[in-house]
């Protein structure tokens, strides 16, 4: 899982494995292992109480948390995504967990296996 964050936007890219995972009702994280010792984990879960995404920071942990209906068929359906502004007295807080697609030029050292294939490629047949 890839996580992107710019100003109060969060952007998370799920491979094909972790797309099945949450939509199967698994908890899907990772994390950042500062060198000094000390880690930044960030996961995406669904729920089946609640009615609208949320995201919060606590104790290091980003989580956000997704309706378990907004999840349903997303694993076989053409959506990219699912997403989520929250107003707020600081303005909007957006949120974007999207199925992660192969890159159109290749990135050295970064593995696509589990990509989905990107929708912007060519066949060359």
């Amino acid at each position: 899982m890839k996580l992107r964050i710019l100003g109060n936007k969060l952007r998370f890219r799920l491979t094909q494995i972790e797309v099945k995972e949450l939509t199967n009702g698994l908890t899907v994280s990772d994390s950042v292992d500062f060198p000094i010792g000390e880690s930044l984990i960030y996961s995406v879960a669904s729920d089946e109480g609640i009615s609208e995404m949320s995201a919060s920071f606590k104790e290091e942990i980003i989580r956000v948390m997704i309706p378990s209906g907004d999840l349903k068929n997303w694993e076989n359906d053409n959506r990219e995504g699912v997403y989520h502004t929250i107003q707020s007295e600081i303005g909007p807080f957006e949120i974007a967990v999207e199925k992660d697609f192969k890159c159109l030029h290749k990135r050295p050292g970064e593995d696509e296996t589990d990509n989905y294939p990107n929708p912007m490629e060519t066949s060359n047949s």
